[in-house]
């Protein structure tokens, strides 16, 4: 018998504190949701595509309700900037980047940077100083990314970003760190937490 997802689902038992129900579950959703627990990529089930992330999120738009029938698959298309129903190609791109790619956009003077990103751009014009906060160091680790914080403004004289931490850890034994751009240039640093040493290391 050949497999059908409009009319062949998974069968589930699932225990409640009352017992056990009986529940189905589209194939695609459940191999989806097993390889993200495996830490393949990671999976955001919604009928609204994520906004953060996106290089490194598959984005499940589940059918509704959700154990009616498969749900399609978007992935995210750098070039086109935007989501794609999933494709060979997308998903070359998201394996072979291991999820290494996560962006965050400051626009403003003081930000806090999320757990996971691996690029934040630092995007105002005419700033004279921003403050950011990097995320916690084990945190940051655990997700296997170094950190490049860029300036990428516009309209620079001279502009300081001041770099801090949320915990115990150090930047290069510092307590902050910072940044200058100048007219003639932006100034940018990638920063690899370090665990062992309590500390984020400048990284070449």
């Amino acid at each position: 018998m050949s497999y059908s997802p409009t009319t062949d689902f998974l069968a589930l038992l699932r225990q409640t504190a009352a017992g056990v129900n009986f529940e189905r579950m589209p194939g695609l959703d459940f191999v989806l949701a097993a390889l993200a627990r495996a830490g393949m990529f990671s999976v955001s089930v919604g009928q609204t595509a994520p906004i953060v992330n996106q290089s490194s999120t598959a984005w499940l738009r589940a059918a509704s309700p959700s154990w009616t029938a498969e749900g399609i698959l978007y992935l995210w298309n750098a070039a086109t900037v935007q989501y794609e129903v999933a494709t060979p190609a997308l998903w070359t791109a998201l394996i072979a980047s291991g999820g290494s790619y996560a962006f965050q956009l400051v626009s403003v003077a003081a930000g806090v940077v999320n757990s996971g990103v691996s690029l934040l751009a630092v995007q105002r014009s005419a700033p004279v100083t921003t403050s950011l906060m990097l995320p916690n160091l084990v945190s940051q680790w655990s997700t296997g990314r170094r950190l490049q914080v860029v300036d990428f403004s516009t309209a620079v004289a001279r502009h300081v970003i001041t770099l801090t931490v949320p915990d115990t850890a150090t930047i290069m034994q510092r307590a902050s760190w910072q940044l200058v751009s100048t007219t003639d240039q932006l100034t940018g640093v990638t920063l690899q937490p370090s665990p062992e040493l309590n500390a984020w290391i400048i990284a070449p």
